[in-house]
Protein backbone atom coordinates (compact mmCIF):
# COMPACT_ATOMS: atom_id res chain seq x y z
CA UNK A 1 0.00 0.00 0.00
CA UNK A 2 1.26 2.93 -0.55
CA UNK A 3 -0.36 6.36 0.43
CA UNK A 4 -0.10 9.79 -1.92
CA UNK A 5 -0.28 13.83 -0.48
CA UNK A 6 -0.90 16.31 -2.65
CA UNK A 7 -0.64 19.43 -1.79
CA UNK A 8 -2.10 22.28 -3.82
CA UNK A 9 -2.02 25.63 -3.94
CA UNK A 10 -5.13 27.87 -2.62
CA UNK A 11 -6.53 24.70 -1.07
CA UNK A 12 -6.32 24.06 2.65
CA UNK A 13 -6.32 20.82 3.20
CA UNK A 14 -3.87 17.91 1.26
CA UNK A 15 -5.56 15.27 -1.15
CA UNK A 16 -4.82 12.10 0.38
CA UNK A 17 -5.19 8.93 -1.72
CA UNK A 18 -3.74 5.15 -1.45
CA UNK A 19 -2.66 2.94 -4.17
CA UNK A 20 -2.82 -1.32 -3.24
CA UNK A 21 -0.95 -2.82 -5.43
CA UNK A 22 1.29 -6.05 -5.60
CA UNK A 23 4.22 -4.56 -7.27
CA UNK A 24 7.11 -4.64 -5.49
CA UNK A 25 8.85 -1.61 -6.43
CA UNK A 26 9.81 1.80 -4.67
CA UNK A 27 6.57 3.78 -3.82
CA UNK A 28 8.15 7.03 -5.99
CA UNK A 29 8.07 4.28 -9.11
CA UNK A 30 4.68 3.12 -7.60
CA UNK A 31 2.53 6.34 -8.02
CA UNK A 32 4.72 6.97 -11.41
CA UNK A 33 3.74 3.81 -12.99
CA UNK A 34 -0.03 4.62 -11.94
CA UNK A 35 0.07 8.41 -13.11
CA UNK A 36 1.06 6.68 -16.80
CA UNK A 37 -1.71 4.38 -16.39
CA UNK A 38 -4.07 7.04 -15.33
CA UNK A 39 -2.77 9.38 -18.05
CA UNK A 40 -3.26 6.56 -20.92
CA UNK A 41 -6.61 5.77 -19.77
CA UNK A 42 -7.53 9.40 -20.72
CA UNK A 43 -6.53 8.56 -24.15
CA UNK A 44 -8.92 5.80 -24.43
CA UNK A 45 -11.24 7.97 -23.10
CA UNK A 46 -10.96 10.74 -25.14
CA UNK A 47 -10.42 8.11 -28.35
CA UNK A 48 -14.08 6.65 -27.69
CA UNK A 49 -15.47 10.17 -27.59
CA UNK A 50 -13.62 12.37 -30.72
CA UNK A 51 -12.58 9.25 -32.75
CA UNK A 52 -15.27 6.54 -32.66
CA UNK A 53 -12.65 4.00 -31.53
CA UNK A 54 -15.40 2.11 -30.41
CA UNK A 55 -17.25 1.78 -33.82
CA UNK A 56 -14.98 -0.84 -34.73
CA UNK A 57 -16.93 -3.47 -35.93
CA UNK A 58 -15.60 -4.86 -39.32
CA UNK A 59 -14.19 -8.91 -38.78
CA UNK A 60 -10.84 -8.39 -40.39
CA UNK A 61 -8.24 -6.21 -38.85
CA UNK A 62 -6.91 -4.06 -41.58
CA UNK A 63 -10.50 -2.73 -42.15
CA UNK A 64 -10.64 -1.63 -38.55
CA UNK A 65 -7.14 -0.07 -38.64
CA UNK A 66 -8.24 1.84 -41.76
CA UNK A 67 -11.40 3.27 -40.06
CA UNK A 68 -9.16 3.90 -37.15
CA UNK A 69 -6.93 6.04 -38.95
CA UNK A 70 -9.26 7.46 -40.94
CA UNK A 71 -11.11 8.71 -37.70
CA UNK A 72 -7.61 10.05 -36.02
CA UNK A 73 -6.47 11.73 -39.22
CA UNK A 74 -10.59 13.98 -39.39
CA UNK A 75 -9.75 14.60 -35.28
CA UNK A 76 -6.96 16.14 -35.44
CA UNK A 77 -7.65 17.83 -39.16
CA UNK A 78 -11.11 19.64 -37.13
CA UNK A 79 -8.37 20.29 -34.37
CA UNK A 80 -6.26 22.16 -36.59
Amino acid sequence: MVAKVEFHVGELFPRVGFIVTNLTASCRSVVRFYNKRGTAEQWIKEGKQAAAMTRLSRHRFRANEARLWLSVLAYNLGNL
